[in-house]
């Protein structure tokens, strides 16, 4: 079940019975700084406001991430928002993408890339408030 769906520049957002975090994105998305600002305004004001959460974000569709934006995710505005990060990558472009990002960004929570949300869910749950 999904709750409180949020519209972005290039996709949604949205929260699970749970408590886990989604950020879905539209095909060919190039994330820009304004995108990544924005994404992190959301979580924090809808979804984050008292405790970290855990998200799971889908790469599938992402074409580029600029450096700026890169920076929000490692930011620490972003790890005192976001408790965990699963990373899902379907492809070997998005594989390629998620070992460099993590390889030479140095996050302030835990991120780890899955092929699908099963395992990725399985593993938030330990991150949840």
């Amino acid at each position: 079940m999904e709750k409180n769906k949020h519209k972005t520049s290039h996709g949604e957002v949205w929260m699970d019975e749970e408590g886990i975090l989604y950020q879905d994105y539209s095909p060919g998305t190039e994330l820009q700084l304004e995108d990544s600002l924005e994404e992190l305004k959301i979580y924090r004001t809808t979804f984050c406001e008292e405790e970290k959460r855990p998200i799971i974000v889908d790469l599938s569709n992402i074409k580029t991430v600029s450096k700026e934006s890169r920076d929000i995710y490692t930011s620490e505005e972003m790890g005192d928002t976001i408790s965990a990060a699963a990373l899902i990558v379907s492809n070997p472009v998005n594989r390629i993408m998620g070992n460099f990002y993590m390889g030479i960004n140095k996050t302030k929570m835990p991120v780890r890339m899955f092929s699908g949300t099963r395992d990725a869910k399985h593993w938030l749950k330990d991150f949840l408030p």
